[in-house]
């Protein structure tokens, strides 16, 4: 968009712009690199954005709820969707592409500060910056 003259500029972003460079304490990491992966083996290397990894930790979510849900409801009833909202708002510390899931009956996000890392833009590229 902006070419060189971005250059330098620093800003705040998703985990997933730089997972290859995170640090291997990084809790995203793994999860980041297993989005990234399967999206730059369906559209190509270099391809990964952020957008496709929301839908991506939705997906992770659900994985992670059904199963929950199963054990006390059947799908397509009204009991299936009060059990899988339950287990959704029950979701804890689970890594998906953006960051670490904690979901709560008050908070939908679930996102804390591990969701967001500094990034520099050097010869048109993301670095990651340490804090």
């Amino acid at each position: 968009m902006c070419s060189k003259d971005c250059d330098g500029e620093l800003l705040p972003a998703g985990p997933i712009l730089v997972a290859d460079q995170l640090p291997e304490s990084n809790p995203v990491k793994k999860s980041s690199l297993a989005y990234k992966s399967a999206y730059e083996k369906a559209y190509g290397a270099g391809s990964v954005a952020t957008f496709g990894g929301h839908a991506w930790d939705a997906g992770q979510m659900l994985q992670a709820a059904i199963p929950v849900a199963l054990k006390t409801a059947q799908p397509g009833t009204e009991a299936f969707r009060v059990a899988l909202r339950g287990a959704l708002e029950s979701i804890k510390e689970l890594p998906v592409s953006h960051g670490i899931m904690n979901i709560t009956t008050a908070d939908h996000n679930g996102l804390d500060k591990r969701a967001r890392v500094i990034v520099q833009i050097v010869d048109g590229k993301w670095k990651l910056q340490n804090d």
